[in-house]
């Protein structure tokens, strides 16, 4: 336990440090290197419709602190109490005469007990108050096969719990799929959370003074869910190897009277340390759903089809709550397709106190908006590196790969920012821009603030292995690509998108090294 958190802590601080001073020098000083890397991606292409639990996301089980989600197929579960249809709560709970309630075998178990659910639709809506005591005696909820357990969701109010490979379908207005209410040290894994009214899996706290801390959310499939996939209030939150798919505005399960949310994300995140990767986020606020119509709850906006969409979103205002801004956060090496003409890869605002120590780095952001927009507010230590940020030429949004503003020590470089619409980046203030790659793939002369760099290469085709415009292409670089090699050293920066060794030098632009 103890190892594991400090390699989160140390993971950001390292990190940051290495790849702000690394390449800007003067900007951070007194900084160790450090590889802030993780699991693997398949970097496949981008996914247009809902997601099939036959395969999830996934992860590598990382140095640290990742998990595993449970094998396909797990039928082989053991465990030291067991849940059916079939069973009683008058029974022992065991192998040969299990109980009938999820909630009951929860409400029976102790630290360190597994309690093996056998297939079915319990229709319960499970609240976890009793947990363990440290990593060694969690106790464990799983579904005995790979979302072969169905029930209405879970409530976790106890330290120390994992919730593995169920289905999880919240019946009821207003609720979520997964709530983490403020414990510390709760594994959400490989769970399929489809159909819930106002989000998916919840990970915060009852109030700003009791949230959740040490979570991880792994390898789960969020799909159609209400608002968002996951939201996260609190510290030191993994989130890897999630796939998050048609998240709706409104969902049909919410009357829609005085409901006036108008979003449709993949992730809300908010809170300190916390590491975003591996994740596939696609197909949010779909036009095609009728829940993606703001004209349903609010008359002024008769035909406004355009719910904000952003695949990771956070802020802060005091007249929201007060949710404290994402800082000291690692985002990298996810995937995000978006559709909408309000789609924007990462979003930030913060108003109320500084949004500080980010990187963005080894990421895809397919997009109609902008990429990434950090603008509205003051931010701190921002790096953005070997991205991929592709728009779509002659749109009517904006187009922007990277918005930013008012932002005090930033690192732009080795970024692949492809077909945008008005102009390739608007970026003002202090900080670093230089060896980025930018072309629009009809010949077009880019445009940008800044103009090119002294390194930059610019209306330069990048040679993709397979690239028409549309979302969805082949990012990895032909043989003879002007990006291999052609990007700088970043301190911190190891790998790539699929987790190939990134060069001690020649490092090259964008999310992908050639292949070895």
């Amino acid at each position: 336990m103890q190892r594991r958190q400090h390699a989160l802590r140390a993971l950001l601080a390292l990190a940051l440090c290495a790849a702000l001073a690394g390449a800007v020098g003067a900007l951070l000083t007194g900084c160790s290197r450090d590889d802030g890397s993780g699991g693997r991606a398949d970097g496949g292409a981008a996914q247009d419709a809902a997601p099939s639990h036959d395969g999830g996301g996934g992860s590598d089980g990382a140095d640290d602190g990742s998990v595993s989600p449970l094998p396909d197929g797990g039928g082989a579960v053991v465990g030291d109490y067991y849940v059916a249809l079939d069973g009683s709560d008058d029974n022992p709970g065991t192998e040969a005469l299990p109980w009938r309630t999820i909630q009951h075998g929860v409400d029976s178990v102790s630290p360190g007990d597994v309690l093996v659910v056998r297939p079915g639709d319990y229709g319960e809506r499970v609240i976890v108050t009793g947990g363990g005591t440290g990593e060694d005696s969690r106790i464990q909820v799983i579904s005995e096969t790979r979302h072969g357990a169905k029930c209405a969701g879970f409530e976790i109010e106890a330290d120390y719990v994992t919730v593995n490979g169920f289905e999880i379908e919240a019946d009821v207005q207003g609720e979520v799929g997964v709530y983490v209410a403020g414990a510390h040290h709760v594994d959400i894994v490989d769970n399929w959370v489809r159909e819930c009214p106002l989000g998916g899996i919840d990970v915060s706290g009852p109030s700003l003074d009791s949230l959740a801390t040490y979570a991880r959310v792994v390898g789960n499939i969020l799909d159609h869910n209400g608002q968002w996939g996951v939201h996260v209030v609190g510290s030191y939150v993994l989130i890897e190897g999630n796939e998050v798919a048609r998240t709706v505005q409104h969902h049909p399960k919410i009357e829609y009277t005085g409901f006036t949310g108008q979003d449709a994300d993949g992730f809300r995140i908010f809170g300190d340390h916390h590491v975003i990767r591996l994740n596939h986020l696609h197909d949010l606020g779909n036009v095609e759903d009728p829940g993606n119509h703001q004209g349903l709850t609010d008359p002024s906006y008769p035909d406004d089809d355009y719910p904000h969409v952003d695949c990771i979103q956070t802020w802060d205002r005091s007249a929201h709550g007060g949710r404290p801004v994402m800082t000291d956060t690692l985002i990298e090496r996810n995937r995000c397709s978006l559709t909408r003409a309000s789609g924007k890869g990462v979003m930030i605002s913060a108003v109320d106190a500084p949004a500080r120590n980010l990187i963005i780095r080894n990421n895809i952001f397919e997009y109609r908006d902008i990429g990434v927009s950090i603008s509205l507010g003051t931010f701190e230590n921002v790096a953005i590196y070997n991205n991929l940020f592709k728009a779509n030429l002659n749109d009517s949004p904006w187009g922007a790969a990277i918005s930013l503003d008012n932002v005090s020590g930033f690192l732009v470089v080795n970024n692949l920012m492809i077909d945008g619409h008005a102009e390739a980046r608007s970026i003002a203030g202090a900080g670093t821009v230089d060896y980025n790659l930018v072309w629009w793939s009809n010949g077009t002369p880019p445009v940008g603030t800044p103009g090119a760099q002294a390194h930059e290469l610019w209306g330069v085709d990048p040679l993709f292995v397979s690239y028409d415009g549309s979302n969805g292409g082949d990012y990895h670089l032909l043989p003879g690509s002007p990006a291999i090699g052609s990007g700088t050293l970043v301190g911190g920066l190891t790998d790539d998108f699929d987790g190939v060794p990134r060069p001690a030098a020649a490092v090259s632009i964008g999310p992908y090294e050639p292949s070895p």
